[in-house]
């Protein structure tokens, strides 16, 4: 199958629910499946990324609204690089915020942090890692 060039204008951003269910309160569009892994995320207003990380590299472009990323507030035009497997969370203010998404290798897998396998300790269950 060969590639081909690909352009979102905003005008043709349309956001879905995510297709896992894991997450209340995620919006998303996929754009690339494979590599690289291209998708727009949109995480409503007031919410809040328990610690975790990906296995792979990620790349974020805020293009909506604004978020606090480990402690820093990103607005729109911020750009953030996080290496595979390094944890991190975030959080939303009064406003929905939507960030462009790219693993340059692909996909990849989510990694339950410290925090979300503290509280399933807790809970009695060994890892709840997907």
């Amino acid at each position: 199958m060969s590639e081909t060039t690909v352009i979102v204008t905003p005008d043709k951003i349309t956001m879905r629910p995510g297709t896992t269910g894991r997450i209340e309160g995620l919006q998303v569009m996929h754009v690339h499946e494979g590599a690289p892994y291209i998708t727009f995320l949109e995480s409503q207003a007031n919410h809040y990324a328990q610690i975790h990380s990906h296995t792979e590299d990620e790349i974020m472009v805020v293009v909506k609204g604004r978020m606090l990323f480990n402690g820093e507030w990103c607005e729109v035009g911020s750009l953030i690089f996080v290496p595979a497997n390094e944890e991190y969370w975030y959080s939303t203010g009064d406003e929905a915020c939507r960030v462009a998404l790219i693993r340059p290798k692909g996909r990849g897998t989510f990694q339950n942090g410290l925090e979300a396998l503290a509280a399933a300790a807790e809970k009695g269950s060994a890892s709840i890692a997907e």
